[in-house]
């Protein structure tokens, strides 16, 4: 029975058929058949509207699939979305804080959560290192690494499956972040991110304050998105692992001479468009030939590993340090001027003569040292190759004079031009 509006402002009584368009949870609206007249007040009821009804069901059944499909259509379409996201993630700038800042913000849009946390596996591989959350106390957000066996994310990690706890207060187990840190009642869940190989990258970490909150196509839908982020992860690991196998050298993990021949070109080259100082430093192992005859060339890699260690140990983030080839390391210092390349490298000189390498002793010198050579942009060369070469005629001056010293491009100038006066008068006097 409806009541409908009277002009005169009285509510009179009409007889009506409503059926309800509902599905599930969601009301998809109603119909409502009114007779334009009829004496009786109650419920309408009667074969015409019996017949009608009857006509009717089909249509209601027909809105009911169409608000299923309509359903699954959209879970489909979000899975994908969120899929494509992810992967399109991999043709921008492989890099992982990217991926898990998308990562992020798709999990705070459309998975409404009290806590997230994406935790990638320490190089080391006996922990776990938080590198993206929201919602967490901040003392779990400041500590940021968790022992792989000390809680329950390390064990979806282990198992290689997700872990759901409808209610960690009435679970058989503790699920904490930390021993002595447990979760609030609520429902928590833990999604490892393993690609098809098998190689497992992380973990995800999802928690609601209600209880049984996660439902089964929720978790499944969670479990498709955390798969695929495990394998872009992975590749996008393999891409800078096969790229820095191609660009360090293999025995001292330094860059090698490609890679330094590529930025030091860029680097030039923006030196001169901003007419900024760039600095270079050539760098030879003195006597090096001996402690290899002497000692072996398997204690001659340990000597140049060490002191490629040394050397990056004393310069700063912005240096370019590359093995040259042999025993001879390349320093490239931008934004560094030959006043402060020469502090530089006076620096490197005592950190090399500080340190205890083994077989030290039986070198001529009593322990291992370097010789170096330095030019500088603009003061010594315009180009590249000229840079290069004075900073060699740097190091050749640094040995002349007897070694473990540092060699200036300048001083090696003025020492040619003397070394050839010198000559001249020798032979003015001969004649």
């Amino acid at each position: 029975m409806t009541l409908s509006p009277d002009p005169t402002g009285a509510a009179r009584r009409q007889p009506a058929l409503i059926l309800a368009l509902i599905t599930g949870k969601h009301n998809m609206g109603r119909t409502t058949i009114t007779r334009k007249s009829g004496k009786r007040s109650g419920v309408v009821k009667n074969r015409k509207d019996d017949r009608l009804g009857k006509e009717l069901q089909p249509h209601a059944a027909f809105s009911r699939e169409m608000a299923k499909l309509s359903n699954k259509t959209n879970a489909l379409f979000l899975e994908y979305y969120i899929r494509f996201k992810i992967l399109s993630t991999l043709s921008e700038q492989m890099d992982v804080d990217r991926t898990l800042a998308v990562v992020k913000k798709l999990i705070r849009k459309n998975f409404p959560v009290d806590q997230y946390s994406l935790m990638l596996i320490a190089d080391s591989g006996g922990e776990l290192i938080l590198r993206s959350h929201f919602g967490l106390p901040r003392r779990e957000a400041e500590n940021g690494r968790y022992a792989l066996d000390e809680n329950v994310f390390g064990e979806a990690l282990k198992r290689g499956q997700y872990i759901y706890v409808p209610d960690v207060k009435t679970a058989a187990a503790r699920y904490d972040y930390h021993a002595g840190n447990q979760l609030p009642k609520g429902a928590f869940l833990s999604l490892p991110l393993t690609a098809k190989n098998g190689r497992a990258a992380g973990v995800i970490n999802l928690f609601r304050r209600r209880s049984n909150s996660f439902s089964a196509k929720e978790i499944d839908l969670l479990r498709k998105i955390a798969g695929q982020l495990g394998e872009v992860l992975t590749t996008i690991a393999v891409y800078h692992q096969t790229r820095e196998l191609s660009i360090t050298d293999e025995l001292t993990k330094v860059f090698n001479r490609r890679y330094f021949n590529q930025r030091f070109e860029r680097e030039m080259q923006r030196a001169q468009r901003y007419r900024r100082p760039l600095s270079l430093i050539m760098l030879d192992i003195d006597h090096f030939k001996i402690f290899n005859d002497s000692h072996g060339h398997l204690w001659g890699d340990a000597v140049l590993k060490q002191a490629a260690q040394t050397l990056e140990e004393n310069l700063r983030r912005a240096d370019i340090l590359a093995r040259f080839g042999g025993e001879e390391f390349v320093i490239l210092l931008p934004e560094i001027d030959k006043a402060h390349g020469r502090q530089v490298a006076e620096k490197l000189r005592r950190a090399i003569e500080n340190a205890t390498f083994p077989k030290a002793e039986t070198q001529p010198l009593g322990r291992i040292t370097v010789s170096l050579g330095l030019a500088a942009f603009p003061e010594d060369a315009e180009g590249a190759a000229d840079l290069i070469h004075f900073a060699d005629q740097g190091l050749y001056l640094a040995k002349s004079r007897g070694r473990n010293q540092v060699g200036v491009y300048q001083d090696a100038e003025e020492e040619t031009f003397l070394a050839e006066r010198v000559k001249n008068e020798a032979s003015a006097k001969a004649e």
